[in-house]
């Protein structure tokens, strides 16, 4: 059998269904005939162009642009997985030919395919129309029985577009259901690996202080190695108790809370802390909130604790009224937190200071608990800039009514 050698360009012109190629960036390449008859445009002012650009929009009609953003979406797809994408049919307004003023409705039905490069990627879209107009509305424009017929028509026709726009609508939310699972599982994939880090850290410290007390157990200094393992053991409990509590089930929005006087909470908790570090302390008086107490207390201790793990001398605490909110700051005077750094900080297991040891420095919980707890009580939690330049933590919750 002889190989013939195969004219793809006399191919592609053929097509009798409107097709256009274009570039990953949406740059019109290629445009068959039919595309071209279907368009009402000449083939120089396709080529060459933004896809977007070359068609008149109507901007009376707003089923216009969400037609747009639907294409893009279907582009992006196809893309992201290299797999065809069908989009239902969907309106347009077409500019009637020799009127750029005058519009008429359109109904198109498209495919847009991958075309892979020889590394696999993407290189070009392959964009294939239908216009389905006369299968969905069919318009007889003589006669009162013939206008009674094309209401009928178009009734029918607009029941049959109707579940086909819905099923559209449906693949759509499900796609992006699909996607956030998978960021949700992903993200669930990256908390068990952290979590798992940081539970066999000190494991391995407790470990390998018994090892060699088993090994040589004439030279153990017994107080001191209690003292080790207590350390390791008070850090998983805390891992652990961190752990749980980011686990816990979100509070129902419409629970009791109670009020609480967070100045006096403030100034309870800070005197525990007095012979930790030096404490400044500068709050307005009765500042009430609604709150969960031990909630709000960790809060508060998670933001100490954090501000005295790199305070160089001093932590000012500083509780405000600032219009209907309640604005509590803790700064440290160190070398503060990058703008790139300051919403990363709140991430799980986040540590920005990684030559510290983990002896000094936490699991990489407590401000995402922070914000968790913040969040729960329909406040913020955000590092603002500081007068000294270390860094500013402002948590902002709801005054109490």
């Amino acid at each position: 059998m002889m190989r013939q050698n195969v004219d793809y360009a006399a191919v592609f012109a053929a097509i009798p269904s409107p097709c256009l190629v274009m570039t990953p960036d949406l740059i019109i390449v290629a445009v068959n005939q039919a595309y071209v008859d279907a368009c009402g445009l000449q083939r120089e002012e396709l080529l060459g162009r933004y896809l977007f650009e070359p068609f008149p929009r109507n901007p009376a009609d707003p089923d216009e642009i969400r037609a747009l953003r639907k294409l893009e979406a279907s582009l992006c797809r196809v893309r992201a997985t290299q797999q065809s994408d069908v989009m239902a049919p969907h309106k347009t307004a077409m500019p009637v030919s020799g009127s750029a003023d005058v519009f008429e409705e359109r109904y198109w039905s498209a495919i847009n395919t991958p075309v892979l490069g020889l590394d696999g990627e993407v290189t070009l879209f392959l964009h294939l129309v239908e216009d389905v107009t006369a299968y969905l509305t069919r318009r007889q424009q003589a006669g009162p029985r013939a206008g009674e017929l094309d209401a009928h028509e178009q009734a029918m026709e607009a029941e049959r577009y109707a579940p086909a726009k819905e099923l559209q609508e449906l693949h759509e939310q499900l796609r992006e259901a699909k996607t956030h699972m998978e960021q949700l599982f992903q993200q669930q994939r990256q908390f068990a690996a952290d979590a798992s880090h940081e539970l066999r850290t000190p494991i391995a410290g407790l470990r390998l202080q018994v090892e060699a007390a088993q090994l040589h157990p004439d030279g153990v200094d017994l107080p001191d190695l209690l003292d080790h393992v207590k350390g390791d053991l008070d850090r998983l409990e805390n891992i652990i108790n961190d752990l749980l509590l980011l686990a816990r089930p979100k509070p129902d929005t419409g629970r009791i809370l109670e009020e609480v006087d967070l100045t006096e909470l403030i100034k309870t908790q800070a005197a525990r802390w007095a012979d930790r570090c030096n404490l400044r302390l500068d709050l307005d008086p009765a500042v009430t909130v609604n709150a969960a107490p031990g909630e709000i207390a960790r809060l508060f201790v998670n933001l100490l604790d954090n501000a005295r793990r790199h305070a160089t001398h001093m932590v000012e605490i500083r509780l405000r009224r600032a219009g209907e909110h309640a604005e509590l700051a803790v700064t440290d005077d160190c070398n503060g937190i990058a703008s790139a750094d300051r919403e990363r900080v709140f991430r799980n297991f986040v540590r920005l200071d990684t030559a510290r040891s983990r002896d000094r420095g936490g699991a990489g919980l407590g401000l995402a608990i922070a914000r968790d707890i913040a969040s729960d009580h329909h406040g913020s939690l955000h590092v603002d800039d500081s007068a000294t330049g270390g860094a500013c933590f402002v948590f902002r919750v709801p005054l109490a009514r």
